[in-house]
């Protein structure tokens, strides 16, 4: 299945950087474009802003349930300490 896109009106920086991207990823800038694009449309809905203050809420209450268990009282450093395997 062949569809076509196009894009205009695509700032000259955009463009640029573009080019950039798709020359370090040794590729045409369509299939860097292409790349950009379903990498975008596949990330979890999770990553998009929250849409009101009780998601928001909602998503804090979710990550601290997470860490929760494992904190036992330590704090943030204390338990980034002990992941990094400082002494």
């Amino acid at each position: 299945m062949s569809t076509t896109l196009t894009i205009r009106n695509l700032d000259e920086e955009v463009k640029q950087k573009l080019r950039l991207r798709a020359a370090e990823n040794q590729t045409s800038m369509e299939a860097e474009a292409r790349a950009i694009l379903t990498r975008a449309v596949n990330e979890p809905q999770a990553l998009a802003p929250p849409r009101n203050a009780e998601e928001l809420k909602e998503r804090l209450k979710a990550v601290r349930g997470i860490w929760k268990d494992r904190a036992r009282g330590r704090s943030t450093d204390e338990i980034m300490q002990e992941l990094r395997g400082d002494e």
